[in-house]
């Protein structure tokens, strides 16, 4: 007779390392699930300046276009999910503008929010920018 004192048997450790290979499995998908997708639109504001805005998302990565009287568009690119939020880093203006050429380097967050809107937040060169983004009618709609 063998007597198994203070190591657990193989079997009962069965159980955690089936956990484990579930998580390790479907993080991924979780940290995709984030991620919008389709086309966005609204405002973003900083103190009394409001200008309208539409995200455009496609696989990992995201067209930010803002409209008068920066008329610019900037893309950004996957960068990360912390919590519910997506993090893009914004790449090089397609246009030009001043406002979206200080903006290369900095990175926007998307957070969906309880009543199907999508919170966006970035820092420019002078301030912080708050908005919120709604799904247009063309928009693939969030899982």
């Amino acid at each position: 007779m063998v007597v198994n004192i203070g190591r657990a048997s193989p079997l009962k450790r069965l159980p955690h390392r089936a956990m484990v290979l579930v998580a390790v499995l479907l993080l991924p998908g979780l940290a995709l699930a984030a991620q919008p997708r389709g086309v966005w639109t609204g405002l973003v504001q900083q103190a009394n300046t409001d200008v309208a805005a539409d995200a455009t998302f496609q696989g990992d990565a995201v067209n930010v276009h803002f409209g008068e009287h920066f008329s610019c568009a900037v893309p950004a690119k996957f960068l990360k999910d912390t919590g519910a939020a997506s993090v893009y880093r914004f790449g090089v203006s397609t246009n030009g503008g001043k406002f979206c050429q200080d903006l290369q380097g900095r990175d926007v967050t998307f957070t969906p929010g309880a009543d199907g809107r999508l919170a966006i937040d970035f820092p420019s060169s002078k301030t912080t920018w708050h908005g919120e983004l709604k799904s247009s009618p063309a928009a693939t709609p969030q899982p």
